[in-house]
C-alpha cells in the first residue's frame, strides 16, 4: 500500500489506499459466500424470468422476490438446503446490498414478507432434519493408534514425514499468525498460543523429534513451512522449492484416513476436535484447553466436548439398570459383628484371575471421611429395612455359624450416643466392578460381638 507522508505528522492517503484498507475489513471466505449468494440469487431471477439487477428494485419488489426465493431456492440436486446454509445466503445477499444501498433486508419492519417467507421456510427445514448441525467427528482411540503406526513405518519417507508433521501440529498447538476467520476471534493481543510439544524420549512417535528431523530436510530456498515432497531426496533435501497450496493441505486428514485404513474419513478439523475431546475426557479445565485450540470463550467448547464418551455412557447405563432391574448391591463374606481384615476384590481382564487384595498391603492413597460421609457409608451397607433379613440369612448359614440371633439383640443405647470412629476409605481409579469389605469391630445392634 502506497503510503505518502505530509510535511506534518499524520499521512495523506489516496483514495485508491482508503478503498483497500475499507475492502480488507472482511474475510477471503466472507467475500467469497457473499459472491456466491448473489451468484444463486440472479440465477433464481434468471430462471423465473426477472431482472437481473436486483440493486435496482424498490423496497418492495425486493421483498416480494426475496419471499419467493427463499420459499424456492434449492440445490443442484433439486433439494432443500441446510437452515445454516440458507442462512448463510441470506447473510451474503444482506452484506451485499448493505454495501450497494444501505438496506438492512433482515429488518422485519421494511421486509415483512421476506422475513416471514424465512422464518416459515427455517421451521419446515426442522421438519424435514435439515437443521441440525454437524460437527466434526472427532479422531477415535483406536485409528489415532492405526494412524500413528502408519506414519512411523517410515519416518524417512518425505510424504509420511510431512503428514505426522501436519498432524501433530493439529493436535498440539494452534497457527499463531492468522488471517481472522469466523473460527478464530481472538485478537492480536490473544494470539498467543500456549500449545507446547514436549519431548518423548526413547519414542520415535515423539513430536519433537519428528518437528527437528522435518525442519532439517526442507528446502531452504522456500519460506514455507509446507512444501512440495521430492520423489527422491537430493543432497539432504527432502522437498522441493515449492510451497503446497491452501486447498492441498486442506485434503491431508482426508488423504490419510484412506492411505491407514481408517474406520471414518477424517478432516483435518477432526484433530482439532480430537483435542479438545481428549483434554475433556482427561478433566483439563476449559480454560486451560481454550490456550491450546484457541478458542475465545468456553461456550464455544461445547460443540466438542459436550459429547459423551462411550466409557461414560456404559457407567450411566449400569446406575439405571442397577435402579431399573431391581438389582442390589452385593455383599457376601462380611461379618456384620466382628470382621477381622478388610480386603478388595478387583475384576481382572478377561482370562485373568481375579485376585482379593489385602487394603493394608495395598498402596492406595487414603483419606480420612467426615462424620456424614461415615454415615452415608453405613446407611448404604445396612439399610435399616434389609437388616432383619440380612441377619436372617446369616443365622441360616452354616452349623457351625456362632451368631447372636436377630430376636435376642438389642440395641446399646451407650454406643448409639457415642461419635462414630473415623474410618479411612480407599480410591480407586481405572477399576471396574470393586467390591471392599469394610471391618467395622463393632455394630450398634449386639452387646457382645461374636465371630461368624
Amino acid at each position: 500500500m502506497a503510503e505518502q507522508m505530509a510535511e506534518g505528522r499524520f499521512a495523506s492517503l489516496g483514495q485508491d489506499d482508503r478503498d483497500y484498507i475499507m475492502e480488507n475489513i472482511e474475510t477471503k471466505n466472507t467475500k467469497r459466500q457473499n459472491t456466491t449468494a448473489v451468484k444463486l440469487f440472479r440465477e433464481y431471477l434468471t430462471e423465473k424470468s426477472k431482472p437481473i439487477e436486483f440493486e435496482q428494485y424498490t423496497i418492495e419488489q425486493m421483498d416480494d422476490s426475496l419471499a419467493s426465493f427463499y420459499l424456492e431456492m434449492r440445490n443442484k440436486e433439486g433439494k432443500h438446503y441446510k437452515k445454516t446454509t440458507m442462512q448463510a445466503y441470506r447473510q451474503g445477499l444482506n452484506r451485499h446490498l448493505q454495501k450497494c444501498r444501505d438496506i438492512d433486508i433482515c429488518n422485519e419492519e421494511i421486509f415483512k414478507k421476506s422475513c416471514k417467507s424465512f422464518k416459515g421456510m427455517t421451521k419446515e427445514l426442522k421438519r424435514l432434519g435439515l437443521a441440525a448441525i454437524e460437527h466434526h467427528p472427532s479422531i477415535e482411540e483406536s485409528d489415532i493408534e492405526k494412524m500413528y503406526s502408519y506414519f512411523c513405518k517410515n519416518l524417512e519417507d518425505a510424504q509420511l514425514l510431512q503428514y505426522k508433521r501436519g498432524a501433530d501440529d493439529k493436535l498440539y498447538v494452534y497457527k499463531v499468525i492468522d488471517e481472522q476467520t469466523k473460527k478464530n476471534h481472538q485478537s492480536d493481543s490473544e494470539l498467543s498460543s500456549d500449545g507446547r510439544m514436549y519431548e518423548i524420549t526413547d519414542g520415535e512417535r515423539c513430536p519433537v523429534k519428528s518437528f527437528v528431523k522435518y525442519i532439517r530436510r526442507l528446502n531452504p530456498k522456500c519460506v514455507k513451512l509446507f512444501q512440495q515432497a521430492r520423489s527422491y531426496p537430493k543432497e539432504g533435501v527432502y522437498y522441493d522449492n515449492i510451497p503446497l497450496g491452501h486447498n492441498r493441505l486442506g485434503q491431508f486428514m482426508n488423504e490419510i484416513s484412506k492411505m491407514a485404513n481408517l474406520s471414518h474419513i477424517y478432516t483435518n478439523h477432526s484433530c482439532r476436535a480430537t483435542t479438545v475431546h481428549l483434554l475433556d475426557e482427561a478433566d483439563i479445565p476449559s480454560r486451560h484447553i481454550m490456550t491450546v485450540t484457541g478458542h475465545k470463550s468456553e461456550t464455544s467448547l461445547k460443540t466438542y466436548s459436550g459429547k459423551t464418551c462411550e466409557k461414560k455412557k456404559r457407567h450411566m447405563s449400569e446406575i439405571l439398570s442397577s435402579k431399573t432391574c431391581g438389582k442390589k448391591s452385593c455383599i457376601s463374606n462380611i461379618d456384620f459383628l466382628c470382621l477381622s481384615q478388610s480386603t478388595i476384590t478387583v475384576e481382572a481382564n478377561e482370562g485373568v484371575e481375579n485376585i482379593p487384595v489385602e487394603l493394608s498391603d495395598a498402596n492406595f492413597d487414603l483419606e480420612l471421611l467426615s462424620n456424614s460421609q461415615n454415615e452415608t457409608v453405613m446407611n448404604d451397607i445396612l439399610p435399616n429395612n434389609q437388616l432383619d433379613e440380612i441377619l436372617t440369612e446369616i443365622g441360616n448359614g452354616p452349623s457351625n455359624t456362632n451368631i447372636m440371633k436377630p430376636e435376642t439383640l438389642k440395641t446399646n443405647q451407650n454406643f448409639l450416643n457415642l461419635p462414630q470412629p473415623d474410618m479411612k476409605m480407599p480410591f480407586l481409579n481405572n477399576c471396574n466392578n470393586v467390591t471392599v469389605n469394610i471391618n467395622y469391630n463393632v455394630h450398634p445392634y449386639v452387646n457382645n460381638p461374636a465371630k461368624v
